[in-house]
C-alpha cells in the first residue's frame, strides 16, 4: 500500500512540475524555465524536481513533447479535414494549420526548436517518434507524388523546412513587421510551386 501511495505522490508532483513548466514557458519563454522556479510554482524540492525528470533537461524535453503532441492533434485535425481536396489544398491546410499554431503558441512553439541537449545526451525516442509522426503527415500528403520512400522523405523535410522558416523569420520581423496574411500568402506561394514541380515531374502515361 505505502509504494502505492508513493506512485500517487510521484504521478501528482510530476504533473504540477509540467503544469508550472508549461506556464512559464507559454507565459514567458523558455529562457525563463529554471529549475528552482519550477520547484518553488510546484510545492516541492529541486531534488525532487532531479529525482523525477533527471535534470532541467529532462523536464524541459517532457514539456515540449506536449507541446509537439498538441500541435500534431491540431495537424492531423487539418489533415482529416482536407483528405478528400487535392495536393495542393491539402499541403496547404496542414501548412496554415502550423503556422496558426505557431502564431498562437508562439513561446511554446519556440521552446520546441530552441531547446538544446548537451552533447552527451540523446533524444528520447518517444520525443523522436513524436518528431517523426509530424514529418509523416507531410510525406502522407506527398505519397501519390513521390513514389521513392527516401526522396518523398527527403521532400517532406524540404517542405517543413521552408515552411517552417518562412513562419520563423515572420514572427521574428526579419522580413518586415509581423503580417499574418502575408505570411501565409508566403507560405502557399513555397507549397504551390513545390506542386508545380511534382506535377511537372509527373511520368507522362504511355497513350
Amino acid at each position: 500500500m505505502a509504494g502505492a501511495n508513493d506512485e500517487r505522490y510521484r504521478d501528482r508532483t510530476r504533473e504540477r512540475l509540467l503544469f508550472a513548466a508549461n506556464t512559464i514557458v507559454t507565459k514567458e519563454g523558455l529562457g525563463a524555465l529554471q529549475a528552482r522556479r519550477v520547484s518553488q510554482d510546484a510545492e516541492c524540492s529541486i531534488g525532487t524536481l532531479y529525482n523525477i525528470f533527471g535534470d532541467i533537461h529532462g523536464l524541459i524535453l517532457q514539456t515540449n513533447a506536449h507541446t509537439l503532441q498538441e500541435l500534431g492533434a491540431v495537424l492531423v485535425t487539418a489533415a482529416r479535414r482536407a483528405s478528400d481536396a487535392d495536393l495542393e489544398t491539402r499541403l496547404n491546410t496542414l501548412a496554415v494549420a502550423y503556422l496558426d499554431f505557431a502564431t498562437v503558441n508562439q513561446l511554446r512553439w519556440r521552446a520546441v526548436f530552441e531547446h538544446r541537449l548537451p552533447d552527451a545526451r540523446t533524444l528520447d525516442e518517444s520525443y523522436v517518434e513524436d518528431r517523426r509522426r509530424l514529418l509523416a503527415l507531410i510525406e502522407t500528403q506527398l505519397e501519390p507524388a513521390i513514389e521513392d520512400p527516401q526522396a518523398r522523405a527527403d521532400a517532406a523535410h524540404a517542405l517543413f523546412a521552408s515552411v517552417h522558416g518562412i513562419v520563423l523569420l515572420s514572427l521574428d520581423a526579419k522580413l518586415g513587421p509581423f503580417d499574418p496574411a502575408e505570411c501565409e500568402r508566403r507560405v502557399r506561394f513555397v507549397v504551390g510551386h513545390v506542386v508545380v514541380g511534382l506535377n511537372k515531374a509527373k511520368p507522362r502515361s504511355q497513350s
